[in-house]
């Protein structure tokens, strides 16, 4: 996007901020309590006494699966979400400049945030269900 356009720079600032609190959901209402989960599998790896380093080390790797897992799914649906942004305002600078730029830019922004709330509870949705 023209980042001298205050216009188009307002379309940036408000698809950033959509996408910083629906990450912000995410992390507290899912990720947070897998990393709780992992946390407490891992110190219960290490209170293994009898177990050798390498055995703990597997342990507490396992413990990070899935938190592993579910953060990777929400980056890609984020990066996912933004790549069809760009694209979308991509078309738009093919087709027009000036005003006809900043219109078009600017239904990209409306329809692309108005999908996200949809997005999340899909995300949600296999989250609940484990990645």
């Amino acid at each position: 996007m023209d980042c001298d356009n205050p216009s188009l720079e307002a379309q940036r600032e408000r698809v950033g901020s959509a996408i910083v609190t629906a990450m912000e959901d995410l992390d507290r209402d899912y990720l947070r309590k897998l990393q709780i989960e992992m946390h407490a599998c891992a110190t219960a790896c290490c209170a293994e006494a009898d177990a050798s380093a390498e055995a703990v080390e597997r342990c507490v790797d396992r413990c990070q699966v899935r938190l592993t897992r579910a953060r990777c799914f929400v980056q890609q649906g984020m990066s996912d979400f933004e790549n069809r942004l760009e694209k979308c305002v991509q078309q738009c600078r093919l087709h027009g400049s000036g005003d006809l730029l900043e219109r078009c830019s600017s239904n990209c922004v409306d329809s692309h945030v108005g999908l996200l709330p949809e997005m999340l509870r899909a995300m949600r949705d296999t989250l609940e269900k484990g990645v």
